[in-house]
């Protein structure tokens, strides 16, 4: 059996950081933990189902005192089985705007 071909615009990086979400109407953010992250989107893990369409803004640490904040919607998501802590898994799209500025995969994210 040959594998999927990817189809990603760009390559995706593997971490495992922290990362903050919220939207405008959220008083204070949620955490989450993100485990692979490209210029285009992220994958996280959520404790709470987020609907696909929704539009978030997300604050990446990096723990370099590098922080990236960017919008995002919310492409999919996937109840995780057999997950005591974080019970979804999201995949987000980010969206262009001023305020994203670019981001880019630090060095960092190259290691494996």
């Amino acid at each position: 059996m040959q594998a999927k071909p990817e189809s990603r615009k760009s390559e995706r990086f593997g971490h495992d950081y922290i990362i903050k979400f919220g939207d405008d109407l959220s008083p204070t953010p949620y955490y989450a933990v993100s485990s692979n992250l490209s210029e285009t989107g992220m994958y996280f893990k959520s404790a709470f189902e987020l609907y696909p369409g929704a539009h978030l803004h997300i604050r990446i640490d990096d723990y370099t005192f590098v922080h990236n904040q960017v919008s995002a919607k919310v492409v999919w998501c996937k109840k995780i089985e057999n997950s005591n802590s974080f019970r979804y898994g999201v995949g987000v799209e980010f969206l262009k705007s001023e305020k994203n500025f670019g981001l880019k995969a630090p060095p960092q994210f190259h290691l494996k």
